[in-house]
Parts: C-alpha cells; sequence; structure tokens
C-alpha cells in the first residue's frame, strides 16, 4: 500500500503545489459563480420547489465545463511521463502496474473532488445572510424568500457529481497511457465524454424504441436529474463503480503491455 500513497502524495502535490492546479480551481468557482448568480435570479423571480443546488447543477454552462474538467486534470498523468521518459524508469522500478495507475488515479480523483469544495459554502453564506438582515433589518426570511437547501438535494448533489467523477477520471486515465501526447490524451478524453453523454440523450432526440432502456440506464443527465432532486438510487451506483474498476483494470492491462514491450 506504501507505493500507491508515495505516488499519490507526488501526484497531488502536482495538482496543489503548482499553478496549474489553482488555475483549474479558479476555473471553476467562476464558472459556479455564474451558475449561482443565475440561480439567485431565478429564485428573485419566485419561488421554486426545487433546491438552490439543483438548479446550479442544471445551468446550461453546467456541462461545459464538467465534462472540460477532465481531460485538463489527467491528460498528463501517463501521457507526460511517457514523453519527458520518466514513465520508464517509473515501470522497471520494483513498482506493479496497478500501483502506479492506482496512486496516480487517486490523485486527480481527489483533486477532482476538491474542486467542488467550495459548493459546501452556499449554504453556510444563505444562512448567513438571512442572519445578517434578521439582526440589521429586523426582517426574517419566510419559506416562500429563503434560499431552499435540503439536506436530500445536497446529499444527492455529491452523490451523483462523485460516481459520474470516479468513471469520468479513470477514462482520462485511460486515455493519456495510450499516447504520450498531452494534447491527443486530452483531446481523446473529451470525445470520449461527449460521445457518453450524447448517449443518454438517443431516446430524447430519437424518441422511444425496444433498445431505449440502455440509454436511459447510461444517461448520465437523467442520473444528474434525479440525484439533484433528492432521489437516490443504488442502480447508478453500480453502473459507475462497475464502469470505473472495468475502466481501470483495462489500464492495467494497457500499460502492462507497453511495459513488457521495452
Amino acid at each position: 500500500m506504501s507505493p500507491i500513497i508515495t505516488i499519490f502524495r507526488k501526484e497531488l502535490r502536482g495538482y496543489l503545489g503548482t499553478p496549474y492546479g489553482w488555475i483549474i480551481l479558479a476555473f471553476v468557482m467562476f464558472l459556479q459563480g455564474i451558475s449561482l448568480s443565475a440561480t439567485l435570479k431565478v429564485f428573485q423571480i419566485e419561488p421554486q420547489k426545487e433546491g438552490i443546488l439543483f438548479f446550479i447543477l442544471h445551468a446550461p454552462t453546467f456541462w461545459f465545463y464538467f465534462l472540460f474538467i477532465f481531460p485538463l486534470i489527467t491528460m498528463r498523468t501517463l501521457a507526460e511521463e511517457e514523453k519527458t521518459g520518466t514513465l520508464e524508469s517509473l515501470l522497471t522500478a520494483p513498482l506493479k502496474t496497478p500501483q502506479v495507475v492506482i496512486g496516480k488515479y487517486l490523485a486527480a480523483y481527489v483533486f477532482f473532488m476538491i474542486l467542488w469544495l467550495p459548493l459546501i459554502l452556499y449554504p453556510l453564506l444563505g444562512s448567513l445572510a438571512n442572519v445578517y438582515v434578521s439582526i440589521f433589518y429586523d426582517y426574517t426570511a419566510t419559506m416562500d424568500t429563503q434560499l431552499s437547501y435540503r439536506m436530500c438535494d445536497w446529499v444527492g448533489s455529491y452523490a451523483i457529481l462523485f460516481l459520474m467523477g470516479a468513471w469520468f477520471t479513470s477514462i482520462g486515465i485511460l486515455c493519456s497511457s495510450l499516447t504520450s501526447s498531452q494534447l491527443i490524451s486530452g483531446i481523446t478524453t473529451i470525445g470520449t465524454l461527449l460521445c457518453i453523454y450524447f448517449l443518454g440523450l438517443v431516446p430524447l432526440i430519437w424518441g422511444e424504441f425496444p433498445a431505449s432502456g440502455i440509454f436511459h440506464y447510461i444517461s448520465s443527465v437523467e442520473h444528474l436529474n434525479r440525484f439533484t432532486a433528492g432521489l437516490i438510487d443504488t442502480r447508478p451506483l453500480v453502473f459507475y463503480a462497475s464502469m470505473t474498476i472495468l475502466t481501470l483494470a483495462l489500464t492495467f492491462r494497457i500499460v502492462d503491455y507497453r511495459r513488457w514491450k521495452r
């Protein structure tokens, strides 16, 4: 287990100890702020039955930056090592291939989760705003005027984000293992994720047909809709967990092939 932890720490420092990781964090927080601003305008016009996280994660910009996060955080994990020649020395060390891949995967996945931690501040800031208004303006927010933060929405939103993130991060690691070019790795990753995204939209575009159940089952859009509304389902859990394991197993085989090919 210690080699995995060592690689994990080294890779995580590569994200948090360099401007590259902080630029990604700033980019994500900026777009999250835009989504929050648009959501507050919606709540200002009229009360909504859905929670605020539902609107933030259904903003037009969400899927744009959500899918583009993964090539940014994974494209250099194995491709850069291959280009600089350090992958060969790493694989010839007394390390097993799964240890190398899992260490890099966990670092990328933990960094992905860190990107979404600022969302936790939104309910806290909303509560502080209500307290401030009640103290200084002698006004208590009613259920129609205060922002809606339901625990089931919060748990469901983070659950689906981390489930999708687990599989999508493993796809990025897989694409990075196929090439020595970060650019090709990034393009392959975003292309694969866009294909997965649009596969889930097939029933919406072409209507229902005998095999449409498969597309409903893999639809990330439908998973997001249900979980952010507080409807926790175990089927996406099984789907994303099994696909993550399968993708990482395929990555092991590819890296092993390149390892013994030398």
